[in-house]
């Protein structure tokens, strides 16, 4: 295919070329996981990443929040949510799981009147499209949201295109929303017919293969809001998405996506490792072959994998990491079902992908990034394989079931049934149900979802506590965003309130007065300068006081940096009697006792990341995995740190992990921090920063044990992957040895690939190593005393204690393996002494059964010494006794420990016959008895036994009467 006029990889470049000739910024691909942004499950579209620019909270400080105009190639998945193209994928030739989506933007810069003239630029004089065979749609209006038609982009068309060629479309087609909230507005959809030489403006959006959308041209002007309304924004904007696979096969003069060069490589590599006798192009065009599907899903859910996993997405039961494993399972199926696949294919295709993909996307040829996608899928495909065969089983007897009954229907909760307990996604269910002539009963299954799960759907977005209309309100007023460099200062200072927000009426006021400063936490006030942290980077806010005068205190409860303005948010205190005008001067008084804890538990984290990375990654080559941070929360009474790891550390990993980490604290190390310019300091070697993180610039340096202006005056060297050096705009100690001391409190899983450690400090630390020392004691002593049955309690209630406290973890770890080695052990030597003691009561049984007679005493009532209250010795006695006397005898036997006693009741089977019974002597004896009439037995008071043996004795005097 090297002799391709348009290959994909041409086709990508062009168009990035095309729009940063016109000055627009190449901004490489976000990840597909969408880290930062709860309502989305994937990026299923370009402007994905950009979504705070249109809402008007990017940093403005960051070359990413200056951007007028971008343009690049985002990686797409479409599998889950709103956007769903899974259950499409193989049946048609253009829909997918994962795509790439060709995108430019304009960010309150240019609108419809240069978009829509660029887009007929590229595809027809770039491109050179026929123009003949191409079609547009505009937004014909919806009178439900009151949105009027959009005769400006027909018009703008209208330049270009005959009138039967611009079609109007209604707001399912032509009104583009990315998710339940967020930026949205009337779109203009460019399609293509591959046929030509016709009118195909009947068949444009109604899934003709023949007739595809291949760009969407958003005209961004509205924000959607969780109560459903619509609210215009205060600037337009531009968003387009063309996709990459159908352009490409256009170019190409192919009628399929899948006949592309983007695609024959996978292909070719399926056929390589499956083996199937013929290759995709030979049968391509044959409709009903189940091959030809299975090749289509197989290619496309290959790409879906090792972009998800590679942007550090892992497969789970839950969330997005449920679509990643059902993705998986249904291509392992088809693989295995439709091309005769041996288990493990899967991972060995991910090379193909990250040639295809890797020279644009150089995270996927780096060959760490490439072990770990492997190793997850495979992984996965054998976790799949444990579960299949009895699956499958169950699968047929539901199948022979709903034959028997004449029903071609395999109900809903079968169907839940397959996908709860044997990891069946319900689509393969369907695919099954297909061959074997059934349907799957999908409203029942779907209503055993719902009544068995917790639903982990998308959430709104958290909003800020103003929004991009209230930052539009301060720019046209002209009020400056708030320097806050103070806040590094740890000094009080004096600001001027320029703004004032009141939060339930949505609106900026002149004056805080008394009597609305209080009740919740609803006013915002901004000033030109602050002390105070904004929360940000996991680092939770400081919280004080600002000060207009004695009688009008502002207490500052939270405090946001929204596009800049930073917001202290809360309320006059109650004792305050004076107003806060906007133009007050006021005493900022940061809360810095509480934030003393928050910075030793900040750069303790810094630490942290650092010895995690040199353990668990450099000292261990044998993982796949790089530590990369994925989240941190850092508040005055915890440090909490999430970061990628491909399995749960050891205790002895622990153990290097928590006394590098104190080593590190205890060596005096004075931390360093730096405003330098972006590109300076990415040139750091071992410098370390969230992936996918915006930062300002210049950025915020923190480094501890090393001068920030010595590594960059030698960036390369490899010592300094000796230190712990970040970017992090957060408030730190100076010294981290202030931190004094650090313990791991606890190591859990997260999701799949990523764990979560929660490490305490100074005061914490010591309570935690104080109760840890109690509870080490309470288990010495314990493991020390005697086997008995009480001190087996006791441990066992010990082992609850200690998974509950909050001790160290390594000796969390060693106490729970030690208290479980203590258990086993008390419990060996109780079964010991109970086989032991059986054995002698048993001897003693016999002893006394050989010189008894049982003509004289037909029954036998007796206190049983050196046993205790425990049944199998006494029973043991009773079963030796009954069988080597001479004669049948009634045995009445009692054990006692001193505390609580046991009787053991026995009835010979020739006095069952006249009418005899063991239940009745022990309940006429002791007033309570269980059993049969040959056996009973009954627990009593150590204080009755005396009584109960004399009864006892009395009714064996009466038994004999009826011998």
């Amino acid at each position: 295919m090297s002799s391709i006029e348009w290959p994909v990889g041409r086709v990508r470049q062009q168009f990035v070329d095309f729009f940063t000739e016109r000055q627009h910024t190449f901004v490489p691909s976000c990840p597909v996981v969408p880290h930062n942004d709860p309502t989305l499950l994937f990026n299923n579209a370009g402007m994905n990443q950009f979504k705070s620019i249109f809402l008007g909270t990017a940093d403005p400080n960051t070359e990413f929040g200056r951007l007028k105009r971008a343009a690049n190639s985002q990686l797409c998945i479409r599998a889950g949510g709103k956007h769903n193209d899974l259950e499409d994928v193989g049946r048609d030739t253009y829909h997918h799981t994962f795509f790439e989506m060709l995108g430019s933007w304009s960010f309150g810069d240019y609108f419809k009147k240069e978009a829509i003239p660029w887009a007929w630029e590229l595809l027809t004089e770039v491109y050179k499209l026929p123009k003949n065979q191409l079609y547009v749609t505009y937004f014909e209006g919806d009178e439900k949201n009151g949105l009027a038609p959009d005769l400006e982009a027909k018009a703008l068309w209208a330049q270009f295109l005959p009138e039967s060629q611009i079609i109007p479309g209604n707001a399912k087609d032509n009104f583009w929303e990315m998710g339940d909230t967020g930026p949205c507005g009337p779109c203009s959809e460019v399609h293509f017919d591959r046929i030509g030489g016709r009118n195909a403006a009947d068949l444009v959006n109604k899934d003709d293969p023949m007739v595809v959308e291949i760009w969407n041209l958003v005209f961004i002007q509205y924000e959607r809001r969780t109560d459903g309304t619509l609210v215009s924004l205060p600037q337009r904007h531009i968003d387009t998405g063309m996709g990459l696979e159908r352009l490409t096969s256009i170019l190409q003069d192919v009628k399929s996506n899948y006949d592309t060069d983007a695609w024959i490589p996978i292909f070719e590599e399926i056929q390589k490792v499956t083996g199937y006798p013929k290759s995709y192009m030979e049968i391509r065009n044959e409709a009903d072959n189940d091959a030809v599907v299975a090749y289509r899903v197989v290619a496309d859910h290959i790409r879906c994998l090792t972009t998800a996993v590679g942007d550090g997405a892992m497969p789970d039961s839950v969330g997005r990491g449920f679509v990643l494993r059902r993705i998986i399972r249904r291509a392992v199926r088809y693989g295995v079902q439709f091309l005769n696949a041996k288990p493990g294919f899967f991972a060995a295709l991910v090379d193909s992908v990250c040639t295809s993909l890797g020279p644009f996307f150089p995270h996927l040829q780096d060959p760490r990034n490439v072990q770990r996608i492997k190793a997850v899928l495979t992984d996965e495909e054998q976790s799949f394989a444990k579960t299949w065969e009895i699956g499958l089983k169950h699968f047929n007897h539901a199948v022979e079931e709903g034959k028997a009954s004449n029903s071609k229907v395999i109900s809903g909760s079968e169907a839940f049934v397959l996908h709860d307990r044997y990891g069946f996604p319900v689509d393969l269910t369907c695919l099954l149900a297909e061959k074997a002539g059934m349907t799957v009963d999908l409203d029942d299954f779907n209503s055993e979802m719902k009544a068995n799960q917790v639903s982990a759907g998308r959430v709104a977005a958290a909003r800020t506590f103003i929004d991009v209309h209230q930052i539009e309100e301060l720019k046209s007023r002209g009020i400056p965003q708030t320097e806050d460099n103070a806040k590094y200062t740890w000094e009080e200072t004096t600001g001027d309130v320029i703004a004032i927000f009141d939060k339930k009426n949505d609106k900026f006021v002149s004056l805080l007065a008394p009597q609305n400063g209080l009740g919740e936490e609803g006013v915002g006030i901004i000033t030109t300068s602050t002390n105070f942290y904004a929360e940000s980077g996991g680092q939770i806010y400081d919280t004080g006081r600002l000060i207009a005068a004695e009688d009008c205190v502002f207490e500052v409860r939270k405090v946001y940096n929204v596009a800049g303005y930073v917001v202290h948010v809360g309320n006059l205190s109650k004792d305050s009697t004076a107003p806060i005008p906007p133009s007050a001067v006021v005493h900022m008084q940061v809360d810095y006792k509480r934030r003393q804890p928050v910075a030793v538990n900040h750069t303790t984290t810094h630490e942290l990341n650092w010895v995690l990375r040199r353990v668990l990654e450099e000292e261990n080559p044998n993982s796949f995995m790089e530590v990369q941070q994925k989240g941190s929360l850092v508040t005055d009474e915890l440090l909490r740190f999430d970061f990628s790891y491909n399995a749960k550390m050891s205790n002895e990993e622990l153990q290097r992990v928590e006394k590098l980490l104190n080593k590190k604290i205890q060596a005096d190390l004075p931390v360093y921090r730096e405003e330098v310019a972006l590109a300076d300091a990415l040139k750091i070697n071992g410098l370390r920063h969230m992936f996918g993180e915006k930062y300002p610039d210049p950025v915020s340096v923190v480094s501890i044990g090393a001068p920030i202006d010595a590594m960059l005056a030698d960036p390369e060297n490899a010592k300094w992957r000796e230190y712990s050096v970040e970017f992090c705009g957060g408030t730190h100690l100076n010294n981290l040895k202030k931190a004094d001391k650090a313990v791991i409190l606890s190591d859990e899983a997260l999701m799949k690939g990523v764990r979560r450690i929660v490490v305490a400090t100074k005061a914490d630390a010591d309570k935690a190593i104080q109760a840890g020392a109690e509870l080490q004691a309470q288990f010495d002593a314990l493991s020390h005393d005697t086997a008995t049955a009480a001190n087996v309690k006791a441990l066992s209630v010990l082992n609850k204690k200690v998974g509950d406290s909050a001790v160290p973890l390594v000796l969390k770890n060693e106490l729970r393996d030690g208290i479980d080695v203590a258990i086993k052990k008390m419990n060996a030597a109780l079964k010991e002494q109970a086989a032991d003691a059986k054995e002698k009561a048993a001897a003693a049984g016999a002893a006394l059964g050989e010189s008894y007679d049982a003509a004289a005493a037909p029954f036998l009532v007796q206190q049983v010494s050196d046993f205790g209250a425990e049944r199998e010795p006494l029973q043991a006695f009773a079963d030796a006794f009954s069988s080597t006397v001479k004669g049948p005898v009634g045995v009445f036997l009692v054990g006692s420990d001193g505390d609580k006693a046991l009787a053991i009741v026995s009835m010979p089977s020739a006095f069952v016959e006249k009418k005899l019974s063991a239940v009745t002597w022990a309940k006429s004896s002791i007033g309570k008895g269980g059993g049969k009439p040959n056996a009973a037995q009954s627990g009593l008071p150590d204080k009755q036994v005396a009584a109960a043996l004399a009864k006892a004795t009395a009714e064996a005097e009466k038994m004999k009467a009826c011998l």
